[in-house]
């Protein structure tokens, strides 16, 4: 089976969840300190249980027809919303994301489509772990198994799908220089690839890998080996400029090498939620997001190159050059063009603007690296947590929320144009769209 892609597999650095995770709390607080630990206790805290909208019906499969399939949120903890499945009919107008058949659930910050199943970091009581889920032939949601994983490192349940048996995760309580294994059919943990002997540097108080990303390409595991410190373990904390990545092989499950890659500046690498910040382009290439120093510049969008395994020295795309002290926290990779979002004002450093209507949905040249801003897509609220673009259809579609035009659905992108294709009226923000198939 081929690999899959997590975009099609598959918020800031205070991500708001996309900022609005601690939202109420940024206005609050703007203090660094305070915005790490909300962010700490409100993402991966087990809150109340919610049940569904209607009975599960365990005993159905899965329809193994074509389901589009939305979820919704509310702002605040713990984040209480719905998922729906729409069936076959691509939804459009206006209309509630609550219907009979709608999991409730909480923790609703997003979700990876990935073949005809869909993933998400926690499960539907909002405790930390790979949910996997499904939509019956009833177009109910169909629980397809969860793998429970460690609350106390973010990133734990950062994971990949490789194909039907082969899978990878992190999760901190096991260990933070191992990767977990698992059977996406059974979701089932098959083992582990233990990297401490390798990756252990008493120089460096804290050290991880994969726990913000987890990429896969020509069959092999790109898995980032963050360097930090022991109080923040891996919030924010690069201390270095150096970019490092496991290489492993997947059929195997040995370590090919280490790679590493000097920025110029401390970064990090994608992050801790269902937005993976990474795509794998249909030029074989794997691009990923770097959160840079945090609105402070110099974040970037880079990439391994097809047939590589060490960063492309040649080629990379710097936030700076269209917005200073902007951030890159969404990349899709297609026809040659980057799908992005690139803020219309740089980013404060207490962060007051982050969550604010100031992100402008953007295509931006692969050769030339000229940017393209799409028309008819209105400027939209920061979106991180989630996998805000997605590709469904053969199209590239952005959620976007913008409270004060009204703004809550889904814009299919048509060369430089984007076009509404539905509004949600009920059920809180758009926070996922996809398609299984």
């Amino acid at each position: 089976m081929t690999i899959l892609r997590c975009k099609k597999q598959e918020e800031a650095f205070i991500l708001k969840s996309d900022i609005y995770l601690i939202k109420s709390i940024i206005k609050k607080q703007i203090m660094y300190q305070n915005l790490k630990k909300a962010l700490v206790v409100l993402g991966f805290t087990a809150t109340l249980f919610m049940t569904s909208c209607s009975s599960d019906k365990n005993d159905s499969e899965a329809s193994g027809t074509e389901n589009y399939v939305i979820m919704s949120g509310e702002s605040t903890n713990p984040f209480s919303g719905y998922i729906t499945s729409f069936g076959n009919t691509l939804p459009s107008g206006q209309f509630s994301n609550i219907k009979t058949s709608s999991k409730q659930i909480l923790g609703s910050l997003g979700m990876r489509t990935i073949g005809k199943y869909f993933y998400k970091m926690a499960n539907f009581q909002y405790e930390a772990g790979v949910q996997k889920f499904s939509v019956t032939a009833t177009g109910e949601i169909k629980d397809e198994g969860f793998i429970a994983c460690g609350k106390a490192v973010l990133g734990s349940a950062q994971y990949t799908v490789v194909n039907e048996t082969t899978g990878f995760y992190f999760d901190g309580d096991r260990g933070t220089l191992k990767i977990q294994k698992f059977n996406p059919s059974t979701m089932q943990r098959t083992g582990e690839i233990d990297l401490s002997a390798t990756l252990a540097n008493n120089a460096v108080e804290y050290i991880s890998v994969g726990q913000n990303c987890l990429m896969v390409k020509e069959g092999k595991l790109f898995a980032n080996i963050h360097y930090g410190k022991s109080a923040s373990k891996g919030f924010l904390d690069a201390v270095d400029d150096k970019i490092r990545f496991a290489v492993i092989d997947i059929a195997t499950g040995t370590l090919d090498k280490v790679t590493t890659f000097t920025t110029g500046s401390p970064q990090q690498v994608c992050w801790f939620t269902d937005n993976s910040m990474w795509d794998l382009g249909d030029d074989g290439a794997l691009y990923f997001c770097t959160l840079g120093k945090v609105a402070g510049g110099a974040s970037k969008i880079l990439r391994f190159k097809a047939g590589a395994t060490d960063i492309d020295t040649t080629w990379k795309l710097e936030m700076d050059d269209y917005k200073l002290n902007g951030c890159f926290v969404n990349v899709i990779a297609k026809g040659e063009k980057i799908y992005t979002r690139i803020p219309t004002e740089s980013l404060k450093s207490d962060f007051s603007n982050l969550y604010g209507d100031i992100w402008s949905p953007t295509i931006i040249d692969i050769n030339t690296k000229a940017a393209t801003t799409i028309s008819g897509i209105p400027v939209c609220e920061f979106k991180g947590n989630e996998e805000a673009m997605v590709e469904v259809d053969g199209k590239i579609h952005f959620l976007i929320s913008n409270t004060s035009l009204g703004t809550n659905g889904v814009y299919k992108v048509e060369g430089t144009t984007g076009t509404q294709l539905f509004n949600l009226t009920q059920g809180g923000r758009i926070v996922g769209f996809g398609k299984s198939k």
